[in-house]
């Protein structure tokens, strides 16, 4: 492998998103027709979001003296990377939180809504306790706050991970 002569970043003309085909997700190296339970505007917030994050990392290689054949293929390697990172890292781990998040909520909300000693009328179910109430509330309100406590930064460190061994995988390609 011949390393080209790195330098600090420089000017150099901005990369253009590479556009999917019809009905297809791209994210990066990673191609795939559009399933049917994904609506066409979320696809397609998908492949833009996918397409200018990697036009960024290729701009960002090209500005450090890489040739753009080999800038395009280290970027679409390192948006596929990061993608499976934060999914790898994030969804257990917000999983996790929430649950964990839920029990304390839930926990906290009975306690309070029970010290409260009223009745809450309920659509569709009637009335209920103020404790059952806070603890349904409670229990929703600690499972958001516990996945996104605990989510949210594996998510982080899930894409920086899977970012950074996806740019090592592609500047490793010929």
């Amino acid at each position: 492998m011949v390393v080209p002569e790195l330098h600090l970043p420089r000017p150099v003309p901005p990369v253009a998103p590479i556009q999917p085909p019809p009905n297809m997700i791209r994210i990066g190296d990673f191609q795939t027709p559009t399933p049917p339970w994904v609506p066409p505007n979320v696809r397609d917030q998908i492949n833009t979001v996918a397409a200018n994050g990697e036009a960024g990392v290729a701009h960002f290689w090209d500005s450090i003296g890489f040739p753009p054949s080999r800038s395009d293929r280290t970027a679409a390697a390192t948006v596929v990377g990061a993608a499976a990172g934060v999914v790898a890292a994030g969804v257990p781990t917000a999983a996790v939180g929430a649950v964990v998040g839920g029990l304390i909520g839930g926990t906290i909300g009975g306690v309070a809504g029970a010290a409260l000693g009223t009745v809450v009328p309920v659509p569709v179910v009637g009335t209920v306790t103020s404790g059952v109430a806070g603890t349904a509330i409670g229990a929703a309100a600690g499972a958001a706050i516990g996945a996104g406590l605990l989510g949210l930064p594996a998510a982080v460190g899930g894409g920086i991970a899977g970012g950074a061994v996806g740019a090592a995988v592609g500047v490793g390609q010929r």
